[in-house]
């Protein structure tokens, strides 16, 4: 949980406890760094001088806050703040300018809402106090136009709450109740916003409020000891299991307590949308399950969609399913066609425990001698994938212009075992999985959403995160470029965060490509090869564009040079510089 040693483990009645404050600022960004914030990603706007003051005050008097992290940019700002969290696993905060700001976070609030991020989107209200009246007053033309009617009504449909500082409020308390908020299960973002005139309100006396950690935490959840008996009885006898997950990888600690159960009952695991490294990729029971109409016992964790809910996709009707999550029945969505035998409110990594400790006890020599059977029969599939994988890279690797696979394979061949990678490629993401190499927890990111241009700000929130840790985003030339690159690479650079960005440079949108293609088979713009608004040929040159912000920048077209290119990047990012390397593949037509 990330608390701070000196902290108590759990609320008490006086916990109330005094911390240095002269405005109501002073205790907003104190109660984020003591409820674990160490970090604000920060888009400069009118009305947030208050907490440049607040926080260099602190430096200067000893106080806590976090550290005001530089951004030009509000979508990129959120999307730090999300690879933050992600690897962190604490909460982060993004700041931005009234509502203006606020909707220049744009796709990333739908970025924190659908990955669960615990993250607070923090805004102030433009002024409304007749000028000269108090302090904080309008008193800038611009000020008349910015107050919406609501506006925490621009991210409600995202957040988990949203509240408007006022007067009555305990401001210290309200950001503690606020973090608290994000980091329960299931996580995500909370939105606050400050009047300017509240904001510069003196404190009088002492602020007195609890930290995040002093209010409590939830504690992870496990299931009953029927269902963790039922469960483990239905995959003991299974004779056609399988795991499906999205987001366990999440709890670092859970991945080993699902290879553990894997390995135990040879069950394999397959990943559904992954947002992280759930199982070490290279595991010969990783990747290797059957057809979803063949399965017999399906566990699901964590995950939005395990599959196609179809009949021809799903499992048969006499298939038992156990769907385990801290909110199995995803609230979240409103239409949600899913069936399951056991829905379950819980963690995964204490329930996969539960669940192995109790077949442990079940296994006889009839169920050891079936399921060792299913092991060598799925180690001998993952093998057959294996080599056909290679073969498939290799033969890439003997063209003269670069493909897709072959960009993906030189990736794994550069990047070290320990490396974050984040994934942000779309028409050919199960190549950038598969190659990457990823075994290793807490090496692996993707977004889990739907957003375009997630990763350039979370691979930079990332490397904030985790300094010492080398940082590689591996995407597509369209969602790159709905990410604001350039924002990014200058944070990055300015910060001394730097990371490694591979764009695979192919000039379409499988949207208005492939998919139009898969969509209309017989359509006119199939049968006349034309798809207007699908491809951006000839493409921007990303090389150029680092540089434009003294980063290194190379744009590749041979496929000799790809993984010498990786390899002159990696060095760059090595001796402190952030790094592109563009490689141009055939367009998706």
């Amino acid at each position: 949980m990330n608390k701070p040693a000196d902290l108590p483990a759990q609320a008490g009645a006086n916990f109330y406890k005094e911390h240095g404050a002269d405005e109501w600022t002073d205790a907003v960004v104190s109660s984020m760094k003591l409820g674990g914030v160490d970090n604000m990603f920060f888009v400069s706007g009118t009305e947030l001088a208050y907490y440049q003051e607040a926080i260099v005050k602190a430096e200067v008097k000893g106080w806590p806050a976090p550290k005001l992290i530089t951004m030009l940019h509000e979508s990129v700002a959120l999307h730090a703040a999300i690879g933050s969290a992600a690897v962190s696993g604490k909460p982060s905060v993004a700041a931005a300018h009234v509502d203006v700001g606020t909707l220049h976070f744009g796709a990333a609030i739908h970025s924190a809402w659908r990955a669960n991020a615990p993250v607070m989107l923090t805004a102030g209200n433009a002024p409304r106090a007749f000028p000269g009246s108090m302090p904080g007053a309008r008193n800038s033309p611009v000020q008349w136009v910015q107050e919406p009617r609501d506006q925490g009504e621009i991210v409600r449909q995202y957040t988990k709450a949203d509240h408007r500082m006022e007067y009555m409020d305990n401001p210290g308390m309200m950001v503690s109740r606020l973090l608290q908020m994000a980091m329960g299960d299931p996580k995500g973002p909370v939105y606050m916003t400050m009047p300017r005139e509240i904001a510069m309100l003196p404190y009088p006396g002492t602020a007195r409020f609890p930290t995040r950690y002093e209010l409590g935490e939830s504690r992870p959840v496990v299931p009953c000891q029927d269902d963790v008996k039922t469960i483990a009885k239905w995959l003991v006898k299974a004779q056609n299991p399988c795991i499906y997950t999205a987001r366990t990888g999440a709890d670092p600690s859970a991945v080993p307590e699902l290879q553990r159960l894997a390995e135990l009952l040879g069950v394999p695991v397959m990943d559904s949308g992954s947002s992280y490294l759930n199982m070490p990729n290279s595991h010969p029971l990783y990747g290797v399950g059957p057809a979803t109409r063949e399965v017999d016992v399906a566990l699901v964790l964590d995950c939005v969609r395990p599959w196609s809910p179809d009949p021809a996709n799903s499992p048969p009707a006499d298939a038992k399913i156990a769907w385990i999550d801290p909110d199995p029945v995803q609230s979240r969505f409103k239409t949600m066609e899913f069936r399951a035998d056991l829905w379950i409110a819980a963690n995964s990594g204490a329930s996969l425990r539960a669940i192995f400790e109790a077949a442990t006890g079940m296994l006889d020599k009839s169920d050891m001698s079936r399921i060792e059977e299913r092991k060598q029969r799925l180690m001998k599939k993952k093998q057959e994938l294996f080599q056909r994988d290679e073969a498939l890279a290799i033969e890439s690797g003997k063209k003269q212009k670069p493909d897709t696979r072959w960009v993906s394979y030189q990736a794994g061949q550069v990047i070290s075992p320990d490396a974050i990678v984040l994934n942000d490629v779309t028409s050919a993401y199960t190549y950038a999985q598969g190659y990457l190499k990823r075994d290793v927890p807490g090496t692996y990111l993707k977004s889990g959403t739907s957003t375009g241009g997630w990763g350039s700000g979370a691979a930079f929130g990332a490397k904030i995160a985790a300094p010492e840790k080398e940082v590689v985003l591996i995407s597509g030339d369209g969602f790159y470029m709905f990410g604001e690159p350039m924002p990014a690479l200058w944070s990055a650079r300015q910060h001394k965060a730097p990371f490694l960005s591979i764009v695979v440079v192919n000039a379409s949108y499988s949207t208005g490509t492939t998919g139009v293609k898969d969509i209309y088979p017989k359509g006119y713009a199939t049968t006349q090869n034309k798809f207007p608004g699908g491809l951006f040929d000839p493409p921007p040159n990303f090389a150029k564009l680092a540089e434009s912000v003294d980063c290194y920048g190379e744009y590749v077209h041979e496929t000799a040079d790809v993984g010498p290119a990786m390899q002159r990047g990696m060095k760059q990012v090595r001796d402190g510089i952030p790094a592109v390397i563009a490689v141009r593949v055939p367009n998706l037509v």
